[in-house]
Formats: structure tokens, sequence, C-alpha cells
């Protein structure tokens, strides 16, 4: 895990992030940055509810000398006051480089509130979170003060949504250090105007075999 300057994060962000004002809201209301203080069940109980969805999905990214694979915990969860959040957590960095930058895409026409989980396992954190506004509904989670590197995993990072259902027609990838390290798209879940059901998405996104990961709890 390296600490970068926001210079050299800045430079990354060229074509690919947004450069707006920043806020101090988490409430995703325009384009924008929104530093991210983190928060917890304790803090905001609505946040509690039910896991409908826990996948875990593999990457790899390289470009620009750096080279590094891991995982990201995608999770759904039935909130307290009756909404869907998403949430997402990078797992099992091995390589060589640092990521400075989790996008996520599909969250158009939603209400959107970001943040992330201190009452949770983890040692980085993105500090802000950056929303086109653009009608792609593309937020990015920025890494970019201490970034996530070899051995590390971050903790849960969340979109609190007003949506009441969801599928697997979301999309992330993730960005490196150093400018032009861009991983592959890959599926994750979004909100959906309805419910659709979970056999049609699971096997036209060739995850009949995720069937199993897939599982209910209660959480605080």
């Amino acid at each position: 895990m390296n600490k970068k300057s926001l210079v050299a994060t800045s430079l990354l962000a060229t074509g690919l992030l947004l450069s707006s004002t920043q806020t101090w809201s988490v409430s995703l209301t325009t384009a924008g940055d929104y530093l991210l203080p983190g928060t917890s069940y304790v803090e905001r109980p609505e946040l509690g509810g039910v896991v409908l969805e826990d996948m875990i999905t593999d990457f790899s990214i390289s470009g620009a000398g750096e080279n590094l694979t891991g995982t990201i915990q995608n999770r759904v969860i039935r909130s307290n006051d009756g909404t869907v959040d998403f949430s997402w957590r990078i797992t099992s960095v091995s390589g060589m480089g640092d990521l400075s930058a989790f996008r996520v895409i599909g969250f158009d026409g939603y209400t959107l509130d970001a943040d992330w989980r201190t009452d949770g396992d983890g040692n980085v954190s993105p500090t802000t979170a950056r929303y086109f506004g653009d009608g792609s509904g593309a937020v990015n989670f920025l890494f970019d003060r201490i970034e996530v590197g070899p051995n590390d995993q971050s903790y849960f990072f969340f979109l609190d949504t007003n949506a009441t259902h969801y599928d697997l027609t979301g999309q992330f990838d993730l960005l490196c250090a150093d400018t032009g390290c861009i991983s592959s798209g890959y599926d994750t879940f979004a909100p959906s105007a309805v419910p659709v059901p979970a056999a049609v998405w699971l096997f036209g996104s060739g995850l009949v075999g995720l069937l199993g990961i897939a599982r209910r709890k209660q959480i605080c």
C-alpha cells in the first residue's frame, strides 16, 4: 500500500473521472465530488437489513507496469426502510501496484447516497464519491489518499438507493494508480424497475455456478 499525492491521482483521472468541486454531503444530487466520512449501523439504523445477494467476482488489471488480481464482494441488502442497497468490498489483492478507483455504472434514475461502513473488516476506505450526473448512472469511489495494494482489503462501500428491485445489469471496473491501467468491465447488481426472475439473469450472465454463493442472512 503506497501513499500517492492528489496530483498524481488527478492525472489518472484524465478522460475517465469528472473534475468538479467537492462538497461535504453524501447524497449524490448533482455532478461533483462528495467526501465520504464513513458511517455505521449505530449512526444510520436504516442501513441494517437482510442480505439478498452476496456474490464474489475475481478481477485482474494490468498496464503501465502494474499487474494486480483480487476479488470483489458484491452485496445487495434489503434495508430496514424497505429499499435495496448495494455494497462492494475489494479483497485478496495481490501483485504489483495499487488500485485508486472503483467505478460502478447502472444507477441512473434513482436517488443515491454514498458512503462506507466503519463497522466491518478492512484497512482501506474510499475518501470520495465522484458522481457523473450525465445519464450513465456512473459513480466512482476514489481511494485517493491511501490506495488499495497487495495484502490490503477495503471496508464495504455502498450506494443507498430508493430502488425496491434489482438485477444483474450493473457493471464495475477498477483503475490503477498509473494512467492507462484499467480493468475490463465486470457484471454487478444494480437497481431495476421491475423484479426479474433470478434464474433468468443468472443463466444469461453465465453465473449458474454461483447460485450457492447467493444467500440470505440478517445483519445489523
